[in-house]
């Protein structure tokens, strides 16, 4: 990926929907190595007291780091455009106005010349085990293909694009993976309903792996 992309241009960077902001710590520390200032944008309190105790970990040196406890909607922008923004595994909780509003605001008020988009989101995959689950409890997700669309209609363009095959087995799901489920559903189903949607997709041979697609886009 580094021999395509240039990322040593960027030194800003605001990160969103983040939770305790693990992924986007990494690939940070990995591929942004002239990073300067990382901003974070997340509603969940208890996601937020993760996030800072990472933050205080010194898991990102020399970079100045914030957390704006927001929703992606609500969020007022930034003072100064930034040279690049992360939305990894997130795009799938925005509804489809606000996903078309925040790409429009990327590329007119808050990306640099030239910045960097980096999505990670469901693969077009449709047999995959989680991608089943959230049909059966009522919240598929749009795949690949429908952002990219809107991301080409503002005007980026793609410079990078790989599938990343991810094991992802949830026949034992843990009492906060069943909690999430809940809550995505604003509690519709009860625990042991999510846990029989569970057992009856992941009874099903293949269904243990998760198809994520990496694409970087430039403005």
């Amino acid at each position: 990926m580094a021999a395509k992309v240039d990322f040593s241009r960027v030194k800003s960077c605001v990160a969103f929907g983040t939770g305790s902001g693990g992924r986007e710590i990494e690939f940070a520390r990995r591929l942004l190595p002239n990073l300067r200032s990382f901003t974070a944008v997340e509603r969940d309190p208890e996601s937020i007291n993760a996030l800072r105790d990472n933050f205080q970990d010194g898991q990102l040196p020399g970079v100045e780091t914030s957390v704006v406890e927001t929703s992606i909607e609500s969020w007022s922008g930034v003072d100064h455009r930034v040279d690049a923004v992360l939305l990894l595994n997130m795009l799938s909780h925005i509804h489809t106005v606000d996903r078309k509003a925040l790409f429009q605001k990327l590329m007119t008020q808050w990306l640099s010349s030239g910045g960097l988009v980096v999505i990670i989101t469901n693969g077009n995959y449709a047999e995959t085990g989680i991608v089943q689950l959230m049909e059966r409890i009522g919240k598929p997700s749009a795949d690949y293909d429908r952002y990219e669309k809107e991301m080409l209609a503002e005007g980026f363009r793609v410079v990078f694009q790989r599938d990343l095959q991810i094991h992802r087995d949830l026949s034992n799901p843990s009492d906060d993976v069943v909690k999430y489920l809940q809550m995505r559903t604003d509690q519709k189903f009860t625990e042991s309903e999510i846990r029989a949607v569970i057992n009856d997709i992941y009874s099903q041979p293949n269904m243990d792996f998760s198809v994520r697609k990496l694409a970087i886009f430039t403005k």
